[in-house]
């Protein structure tokens, strides 16, 4: 297929940044769900029990169902850019809800309508990322992607706030997110792939040569151009659109495989660990303070994850960072329900016990928090064709929040009546799905998105390779480009022509 040698400049960097950025967006946003569970003025104040507790936590993630559902539509209609604002709009509103609420009903409206908001963004960002991203940088933006760790810090720091100032700052705190996301969005380009699929090839060049024009290689992102068009070109003369997904068997493996990836990841056990960790250090006997210090210990132990799976999903590739990933989690739920099982039948007097369940606990959070997230943030996004990119990922993140809503409803009822046993649950189909990971979830490393095609058996229609050769690599004379108002892509596709008439 050729080596793709584009870099990354400095003007892709920071939409890179400023798209990873959705990340932290919905990462606060959902870690207050976690943190304000340790504020006994919030608990008070609602007057909080664990079926209330459920379904505020269930709420926001219904929310953002809707959400991620919108990314069905919104994302091919007004671009990735726009569908950004709607949802920094939405968000706005929600933590105004949120933290002004003096009663229970407009407090679980704000989150739902915060749902909402997160689960829009949270899946038009990994799609717009991987149409922005040279081919050996898109590993490293997944890893930067779930680098959010920072969100479980914060509770601490408001706690020691008297009153119920703490957790209203707490949750204003949301306001910041939406507020720099919706300034900046001005500033960024829309998707070079969104232009060219709506045929508005001229800014679809221009943005490419911008973000992917370098010193290094000036002709990679000419021959990206010509690829991507006649890659659309080709989807839309065998009229591929969602019915495909149906149609297609090589698109029904495809949103197979990011349906199945987005049930395991949530049957993990990691969204128990995270949004009801408080109620798991206390019931082992940590203090409310000791017990939010331990949330940020948890976003410490996710930064170190985020940070190697950044490295290694590049340098090594998706399947063997996947394959540490499952041995940390199958290792870290196996030794949590061992331990907690010893702790409750007499062994509660001993602390290094209680130690032991938490330690097992961040190995989940080890395994979890750096690849499995960074592989839901590109690899559904990589897999998935232009025409249907947002649907496939809006796919990915509905189908983890169904299930986020049934965990997050029901775990507080669950610990408190089978306690260790519930997580047998996920000891079982973490081993499955490792299984299944191994036998049908194929390498994507450093190809192009359209050269991906090929590995579900699809036709490409034009490689790296054979893009340079029907075009002119030298640099056209700007001079009499402006003479002749003759635009780039016009010189390029004249080149084309002249070369299939010889």
């Amino acid at each position: 297929m050729g080596e793709h040698n584009s870099k990354m400049n400095r003007y892709n960097w920071l939409c890179v940044l400023y798209v990873t950025f959705g990340a932290v967006f919905y990462g606060y946003d959902s870690a207050c769900t976690t943190s304000v569970l340790g504020y006994t003025s919030f608990l008070e104040y609602f007057s909080l029990d664990s079926t209330t507790i459920g379904a505020m936590g269930s709420a926001y993630y219904a929310g953002a169902v809707v959400g991620m559902a919108s990314n069905w539509y919104l994302p091919n209609k007004y671009g990735r850019i726009r569908t950004i604002q709607i949802g920094c709009l939405a968000s706005l509103l929600a933590a105004a809800m949120q933290t002004g609420a003096h009663s229970y009903g407009v407090f679980v409206a704000g989150r739902v309508i915060g749902g909402f908001a997160s689960g829009l963004i949270f899946v038009v960002c990994p799609a717009y990322a991987s149409e922005i991203a040279p081919p050996k940088m898109r590993g490293r933006i997944g890893g930067l992607y779930s680098y959010a760790a920072f969100k479980f810090i914060n509770g601490l720091g408001f706690y020691f706030i008297k009153g119920n100032v703490s957790w209203r700052l707490l949750l204003g705190c949301q306001l910041i997110p939406g507020t720099l996301m919706f300034a900046c969005s001005f500033l960024m380009p829309e998707s070079p792939r969104f232009l060219a699929y709506v045929g508005r090839y001229d800014e679809a060049l221009a943005i490419l040569k911008k973000m992917h024009g370098t010193t290094h290689d000036d002709t990679f992102y000419i021959r990206e151009f010509h690829q991507i068009k006649a890659q659309i070109e080709l989807d839309r003369e065998e009229r591929l659109g969602l019915k495909a997904i149906w149609q297609r068997p090589s698109y029904r493996k495809r949103f197979l495989l990011v349906f199945w990836y987005a049930i395991a990841c949530m049957l993990s056990g990691v969204i128990v660990i995270q949004n009801y960790q408080v109620i798991l250090y206390t019931n082992v006997g940590f203090s409310n303070v000791m017990s939010l210090i331990l949330t940020g210990v948890w976003g410490c132990v996710g930064t170190l994850s985020a940070i190697y799976a950044a490295l290694c999903f590049d340098l090594m590739g998706r399947r063997p960072t996947m394959f540490i990933s499952y041995f940390l989690i199958v290792a870290g739920t196996l030794t949590t329900c061992i331990t907690w099982a010893i702790y409750e039948n007499g062994g509660s007097t001993n602390r290094s016990l209680a130690k032991g369940i938490i330690a097992a606990m961040f190995f989940v959070g080890l395994g979890y928090g750096g690849p499995a997230n960074a592989f839901l943030a590109t690899y559904p996004a990589e897999i998935m064709p232009t025409s249907v990119r947002p649907v496939g990922v809006a796919v990915s993140y509905m189908t983890q929040h169904v299930l986020i809503i049934i965990l997050v409803q029901f775990t507080p009822q669950a610990i408190e009546t089978i306690s260790w046993k519930f997580f047998l649950i996920f000891v079982c189909s973490s081993f499955v799905f490792a299984i299944v990971f191994v036998l049908f979830y194929p390498e994507t490393r450093n190809k192009t998105l359209e050269e991906i095609e090929a590995v579900f058996g699809d036709k490409v229609a034009e490689t790296l390779d054979e893009a340079a050769q029907h075009i002119k690599v030298e640099h056209v004379d700007e001079k009499a480009q402006a003479q002749g108002h003759v635009s780039p892509v016009a010189v390029h596709e004249e080149g084309t022509d002249k070369e299939h008439t010889a």
